[in-house]
């Protein structure tokens, strides 16, 4: 009997964008490279595919977000860890069909950076989400009508 695990799915989502920052590889190559069948696991693929359109899309916003919570860093050399985990967070707290508490969009988010890098970016991660959560209210409003001042992408699309 197999089950769909969100942590799992988050998991992949992370690696798939990581990987769109090297090069471009769909989703079925991409899925083909897993043995799922010896996890006996599925993923929630409505909201793989969802989160990926969301972050692929709004990339620019979630760059602008880093900027501002992180000014001291050059985000042309961050990083693919630093920042996947704050964009999957954001696109979750801002864009997400489904309503997720931002608590857990936090926690997993910093998990996420436990498990692909070390502790300066976990403490980094968690530093920013947490400034974010403080304005959330305000930023959930001013994110509707925000227009990206940048032109950088991290990924290959």
């Amino acid at each position: 009997m197999s089950k769909i695990s969100r942590k799992l799915t988050r998991r992949l989502l992370f690696q798939k964008l990581f990987i769109l920052g090297f090069t471009n590889i769909s989703d079925e190559d991409f899925m083909a490279s897993f043995y799922f069948d010896d996890w006996n696991l599925e993923i929630d693929k409505n909201y793989y595919q969802e989160m990926q359109e969301i972050i692929l899309d709004k990339e620019p916003i979630f760059i602008d977000l880093i900027k501002r919570y992180a000014p001291k860093f050059d985000i042309k050399n961050m990083s693919l860890l630093y920042v996947l985990p704050i964009f999957i967070a954001s696109a979750e707290i801002f864009y997400l069909k489904e309503e997720i508490p931002i608590k857990v969009s936090l926690n997993e988010a910093i998990e996420l950076a436990k498990i692909y890098s070390d502790d300066s970016v976990k403490k980094i991660v968690n530093w920013i989400l947490n400034n974010i959560l403080e304005d959330y209210d305000k930023l959930n409003e001013e994110i509707k009508t925000l227009i990206p001042n940048n032109s950088y992408s991290f990924f290959h699309k």
